[in-house]
């Protein structure tokens, strides 16, 4: 199934795993629209795009912006969205979790659900969504990661049931492992360094994930048209260890 002039919404593509994939996704052809919190920063990375590229600025955790985004929107091809929140930011020991913190880590669950509501009447035939989950819904963190790992979970079991109720939309949801993105920013060198070597060992495939490699992964769930309603680990073989 080619790309080539279709329609295709991403959540999240300023940076990190969705900038990767607005480039993969543009080589192909497709008309693509980049959408993220912050126009400054979707404006610098679309002059590193050659291709057809828009961009519209939504915080997906906001109802009200998604409605506005799909509103300016007659018709897609394709959606995904790649907008997360920051794992290592909120994990933090269960006992020790306020409500408050525990509710905002849903934000993430609740993007999926407004950006898929808002898109699924617009998507043509042939279409199909792709949402992001995490690996900590089926291989969760000893320490700090159980509501993190509760909402990934509910975006790969929402994912799933929509595969069914959207038919003949596919819908399937992408679950990474550890991937080599500015998420990792705010270790220090030595800190990196050491987590790098670390799963490099560790891991079956001896690589660490890069943004390239889910973009590759997104591209066939994309242009598949037998492929629906599947959660897909991305992970160099971290859920075997």
């Amino acid at each position: 199934m080619s790309l080539e002039n279709k329609t295709v919404v991403i959540i999240g593509a300023s940076s990190g795993i969705g900038l990767a994939l607005t480039h993969a996704i543009a080589r192909e052809g497709a008309i693509v629209i980049m959408c993220s919190r912050s126009i400054d920063k979707l404006n610098h990375a679309r002059e590193t795009i050659l291709g057809n590229v828009e961009v519209i600025a939504v915080d997906v955790t906001q109802e009200s912006d998604v409605i506005n985004l799909f509103a300016q929107i007659d018709s897609l091809d394709h959606l995904i969205i790649t907008a997360a929140t920051n794992e290592l930011e909120n994990r933090e020991r269960f006992t020790e979790l306020s409500t408050d913190k525990a509710q905002r880590s849903f934000d993430k669950f609740w993007g999926h659900f407004y950006a898929a509501r808002e898109a699924a009447p617009k998507i043509a035939l042939g279409g199909s969504i792709t949402f992001f989950s995490g690996l900590s819904a089926f291989k969760p963190a000893k320490q700090g990661m159980a509501v993190l790992a509760a909402v990934n979970g509910a975006i790969a079991t929402l994912g799933r049931s929509l595969a069914l109720e959207l038919a003949p939309i596919r819908v399937n949801v992408v679950a990474p492992g550890v991937v080599d993105t500015a998420v990792w920013d705010s270790l220090s060198e030595a800190e990196y360094n050491a987590m790098i070597v670390g799963m490099q060992q560790s891991l079956p495939a001896r690589h660490v994930g890069t943004a390239d490699d889910i973009a590759q992964s997104v591209l066939y769930l994309m242009t598949n048209p037998y492929t629906t309603g599947i959660v897909l680990t991305v992970d160099g073989g971290l859920l075997l260890t």
